[in-house]
């Protein structure tokens, strides 16, 4: 397959960290596999062209792959009228998904879009009626869907063990270089909640089956205003989780930033606990139970289960649920488009547009509520 990637940034090649990213690398893998034959990069200039030029150098050393890679220099240039895709990453930050996932769907091409789905219901709701309207396959990056931890604690609820949940708490904070150098030319159009908790929104969601209706958040300002950037230090947020057989439902309660020490020993620390009827689940998702110190790089703790250069034979495999994620996507359109399914008979686990519509729902409630000073606001049905 040809694949069109819109953007060039952290999670594409590793721009403004020590290492290549998920995306590409992931596309390499894919065409080790025989799932990718061509690869085109869309960045914003010269330079981004230039840096993507050097990672998949990088990244074919490591794999011994051959991913063959093209690049332009601005992201209209991937739209020529003769260029032909079977499918695209949006790769973008937040405020631009709308528009570029919506280019890609009017060329009939099946898309992939980088969480959080968009900033707003109205733009997600647009997106699923050109998607489905189209029969493409439209899918979200919910990485957490396909992490193994998170899959066995889906098994135990699915399976009445826990019983009634009471409540959910998760923590999720980053390094402060995300804000401040990776993303600072758009950071002031997002926050932490809506670019990284919508993780565990959608997560809590795919866990229970459970929809959030209700939502309240305050949030914290003032170590990164004061270094010129103009968005919250963390968003601390209540949402209520209900479902129609359940009049009960649970509240989760979300504490979130992105003003970590540089030096913490792991880009994002995270964790959640779940506290049922029957039982308790405590999930710590940074300490997997590898650290790594060495005499330059000092004291890590590595997470080998979300993206990573795995030993394999005499080689390497890139593998883990992050590059699950971009696999799976592969996977259903090359079986869309052999006939062997339909876009709507793609498994129940997928992180569709459809199915992104409750966590961008509460983005949009939380946000409201933040703006209005902590006051509760409604989660739109999108049922």
């Amino acid at each position: 397959m040809n694949v069109l990637v819109i953007g060039g940034g952290m999670y594409v090649a590793g721009r403004g960290t020590s290492d290549y990213g998920t995306v590409l690398p992931a596309l390499a893998q894919a065409s080790k596999q025989g799932l990718v034959e061509r690869v085109t990069v869309a960045v914003r200039s010269r330079e981004n062209a230039a840096q993507i030029a050097e990672a998949i150098i990088a990244i074919d050393r490591r794999l011994e792959s051959r991913l063959r890679i093209e690049t332009t220099n601005t992201l209209e240039a991937a739209f020529a009228p003769d260029a032909s895709y079977d499918c695209a990453i949006v790769c973008l930050p937040d405020h631009a998904h709308h528009e570029w996932a919506s280019r890609v769907l009017s060329r009939g091409v099946h898309c992939l879009v980088v969480k959080p789905f968009t900033p707003t219901l109205g733009e997600a709701r647009a997106l699923v009626a050109l998607q489905e309207s189209q029969a493409l396959v439209g899918e979200v990056e919910l990485h957490k869907r396909f992490d193994e931890a998170n899959l066995v604690v889906r098994r135990a609820i699915r399976e009445g063990r826990l019983g009634r949940i009471a409540y959910v708490s998760v923590a999720y904070s980053q390094r402060r270089q995300i804000p401040l150098r990776v993303f600072r030319s758009w950071t002031s159009r997002t926050n932490i909640f809506q670019y990284l908790a919508v993780h565990y929104v959608d997560l809590i969601y795919f866990l229970t089956g459970y929809l959030p209706r209700r939502a309240l958040a305050v949030g914290t300002r003032g170590i990164l205003s004061d270094q010129g950037v103009d968005t919250y230090d963390s968003v601390h947020a209540l949402l209520e989780y209900r479902r129609p057989d359940d009049t009960h439902g649970f509240v989760a309660t979300f504490d979130a930033s992105w003003i970590d020490p540089d030096n913490s020993t792991a880009m994002s620390d995270q964790r959640f606990t779940i506290v049922a009827e029957h039982g308790r689940v405590d999930c710590d998702q940074k300490h997997r139970g590898v650290e790594l110190v060495t005499q330059d790089d000092g004291a890590r703790s590595v997470n080998p289960y979300f993206s990573e250069y795995l030993a394999e034979d005499d080689g390497l495999r890139f593998a883990g649920y992050g590059a699950t994620s971009i696999l799976r996507f592969l996977e259903d359109v090359r079986s869309v488009r052999a006939g062997e399914r339909a876009w709507r008979e793609l498994p129940s686990g997928r992180a569709t547009f459809r199915d992104a519509l409750p966590s961008t729902a509460a983005v949009e409630a939380v946000n409201a509520s933040l703006a209005a000073g902590g006051s509760w606001r409604d989660v739109d049905d999108c049922t």
